[in-house]
Parts: structure tokens; sequence; C-alpha cells
């Protein structure tokens, strides 16, 4: 089951949504702060759009390679860092998904952890380079 968190982790690292879509089941639900989005179509439209987004905003921004972490035989921590530059000023961004892996090697529960040092530091960088 961790290969198929690994291979999550490299599909969003390579942008590469047709293979994400994959690794979800029908009813897989993601959740984000107070929103929740239900099936592959929809979760992998979010991160597409939230690619789209931050590469617009931002004079460059790159993924790095994602780290997973084991919770158990079926849950995962997939850990995400993300290069962002604007206007000469570097910022590493990092979050972290727990994912839970059903038995037909499915992802059926994608759950953001939220940071909120982590978010003040970005929200603060946002307001240092004039995005926020």
């Amino acid at each position: 089951m961790k290969e198929v968190a690994i291979q999550f982790g490299q599909s969003l690292d390579a942008d590469a949504f047709d293979v994400t879509m994959k690794l979800l089941s029908q009813d897989c639900k993601y959740v984000i702060g107070e929103d929740v989005l239900i099936g592959p179509k929809d979760i992998c439209q979010s991160y597409e759009q939230n690619m789209i987004e931050g590469r617009k905003k931002l004079d460059e921004l790159e993924w790095g390679k994602s780290n997973i972490e084991t919770i158990n035989d079926a849950e995962y921590y997939v850990h995400f860092t993300d290069y962002l530059t604007h206007k000469g000023e570097k910022y590493t961004h990092r979050c972290k998904q727990k994912l839970h892996v059903n038995t037909d090697g499915l992802i059926d529960s994608i759950v953001h952890i939220h940071d909120q040092e982590e978010q003040d530091r970005l929200n603060a960088y946002y307001r240092k380079v004039g995005l926020l």
C-alpha cells in the first residue's frame, strides 16, 4: 500500500494529474480546511488549479520531491515541499497530507494537515513580497 502513497506524491510532484486520478477511489474524499471534495475529478482539478494559480501569482514555483511517512499499513503522511520565488525573495513551504489506502489499493481519503505556524510564515512571506 505504501507504493500507492509514493505514486500519489510523485504524480503531484510532476503535475501528472491523470496519474493521480487513477490512484483515487471514485468516492475518495479530500478534506482541506472546511472544504470537502469528493471524487477523483474534483480532487485533481483542485490540485491543478492550485498549481496554475501559484505559477501565475509567483515569479517561480517549483515542487520538491515528496516524502512518505508510514502511519500504519493503510495510512500514510505525504510531506510536500514547495520552492517559491517572487521579487527575488525565496521561501520554502512545507505541508503534509494524510492518506488512507483501501483494500483495493486505491486512496479513499486525503486530509490536508493544517499547520498554523507554517501558514503564518507563508502569509508573512506573501506580505513581504506584496502578494497579501
